[in-house]
């Protein structure tokens, strides 16, 4: 009869055997970043251009990319349908640098977009829509100040509503005008602004720091979802809640 650790290997090769049964729901771009290549692993073939040179180093799980301040994935397509009534980024990030301005997440500009930044001392979560006769954006902004720690970060729009996560805690949240995100041209990018402004209505600049983990979603994340401990125990227990939400 299998114990403990026993059953946990069993359940884990199953996970393995079965990668397309253990995706996520509503999972459109998965970076691991095991790799120096912006290879997408959620099976929907949204690989990445790589911009700079990336350095590998140890992450939150297995490796991550050190970002130096030149360094981006370019998307070639953007994320926002046209309407999008629900999207979310997730990802694990170590900033080095918290003055000034360094984008973790860029899609859109300033007439239809959604922005993620560090800016003098503040995480900031921005969105806009939908054309040039736009209402201002819509800013989620909070204290952080840490280039020490990693942190799991969240920044989720549903249906109107924003809300910005950091290690599983509410942070800020804000309503917007509109209930959806418009379509737009421009693509997306991880760790500097895509073309064109940014949500936020100005240009963006690099991220300084390190990233692990990036997801992309066209589906809001539920709270219960968020803070994975990537201790292989509780891996375990996120990977076969996984396969019993898929539908």
């Amino acid at each position: 009869m299998l114990k403990g650790r026993g059953i946990a290997s069993l359940i884990l090769s199953l996970v393995i055997s079965l990668p397309a049964l253990a995706q996520e729901k509503g999972l459109d771009v998965y970076y691991d970043f095991e790799t120096l290549e912006a290879k997408d692993k959620s099976g929907n073939g949204r690989d990445g251009t790589v911009k700079g040179k990336p350095k590998l180093i140890d992450g939150v799980e297995g490796k991550a990319w050190q970002f130096d301040g030149a360094t981006a994935i370019d998307m070639t397509f953007p994320i926002m349908k046209a309407p999008d009534p629900a999207l979310s980024i997730r990802c694990f990030f170590k900033a080095d640098e918290v003055k000034g301005q360094h984008t973790i997440y860029d899609e859109g500009g300033a007439w239809t977009g959604f922005c993620v930044r560090i800016m003098d001392g503040k995480l900031e979560f921005a969105t806009v829509c939908c054309d040039a006769n736009h209402p201002p954006p819509v800013i989620i902004s909070v204290p952080f100040d840490d280039t020490r720690d990693w942190h799991e970060l969240a920044a989720i729009y549903d249906h109107g509503k924003m809300s910005l996560w950091l290690d599983g805690e509410l942070m800020g949240e804000e309503k917007t005008k509109w209930e959806e995100l418009g379509s737009h041209g421009q693509s997306g990018a991880i760790g500097n602004m895509s073309p064109g402004d940014t949500a936020f209505g100005s240009s963006g600049d690099y991220f300084v720091g390190a990233m692990d983990e990036f997801r992309i979603y066209s589906r809001a994340l539920q709270p219960n979802e968020l803070k994975l401990d990537v201790s292989s125990e509780d891996k375990l227990a996120v990977l076969w809640g996984g396969l019993k939400d898929v539908r």
